[in-house]
């Protein structure tokens, strides 16, 4: 079985699939090594970490080093957050999908922020030269009606929804959504495997688990815990004047 068949499959089971994300080689490690079935990447953690700010303001080709680090240290599936694919071009949005098979990338997080029909173009474009190719990728389709407060986002996400289904996506993404009934109303209309973001307001595996959602991811948050901390601790030997923190 390859890593693409071993993620699907992981969509599928009884319970939800929990996915960790990643911004480089450790915290990836660290994902496995406690249990975890699949890693994603976060872009925003990435490009910050690099000195970045989101929205593919991080060359594609030094993301795409830190995806094949991560997937040369890592054994399980790796999906990877590709932002709106970093090109508007469709030539070279293939040929950056191209080189995440090469490594053996499972998936992909590709976002609707610049609206339905440009998202549709590269969708198709995806699946045109994946089917040409005899190539499989988990496709993830990341909508942000809720995200970007469009009119009825509730409607305009399930229509959406239907269109990415026809185009062939495999995840529906749905972010910006935090409340439990309007989870379950989107899971309902769409037979899409449904993707959200454990939140504050919407902690719990099993909550989110009842209105049938089959993958939580965790975004950003992983990585802004652990600067926290980091922060908190080099705050902690300046104040004390002491490397004891260090040790604790």
């Amino acid at each position: 079985m390859n890593n693409y068949e071993t993620f699907y499959l992981l969509h599928h089971k009884q319970k939800p699939l929990i996915i960790g994300n990643a911004w480089n080689v450790k915290s990836a490690q660290l994902i496995e090594q406690n249990g975890y079935d699949a890693i994603g990447t976060s872009s925003g953690a990435i490009s910050n970490s690099l000195g970045y700010e989101d929205g593919e303001k991080i060359p594609f080709s030094e993301l795409l080093y830190i995806i094949q680090r991560i997937k040369a240290s890592t054994n399980i599936p790796l999906s990877v957050d590709m932002e709106r694919g970093y090109t508007d071009n469709l030539t070279e949005l293939v040929e950056n999908i191209q080189k995440l098979i090469d490594i053996g990338v499972a998936g992909i997080n590709l976002e609707d922020a610049q609206g339905e029909e440009i998202y549709l173009k590269k969708l198709n474009s995806i699946k045109d030269h994946l089917e040409r190719n005899n190539q499989k990728l988990f496709i993830n389709a990341r909508t942000d009606g809720f995200l970007q407060k469009v009119d009825s986002p509730l409607e305009t996400t399930i229509k959406r929804a239907k269109l990415y289904q026809d185009a062939g996506a495999d995840g529906l993404f749905v972010t910006g959504v935090s409340d439990a009934s309007i989870i379950k109303e989107i899971a309902d209309a769409t037979s899409l495997c449904l993707n959200v973001v454990g939140t504050p307001k919407l902690s719990s595996i099993k909550t989110l688990s009842e209105c049938g959602v089959r993958r939580i991811s965790m975004a950003v948050f992983p990585y802004k815990a652990t600067y926290n901390e980091l922060d908190k601790m080099l705050k902690s030997v300046m104040t004390q004047q002491s490397f004891e923190p260090l040790f604790q």
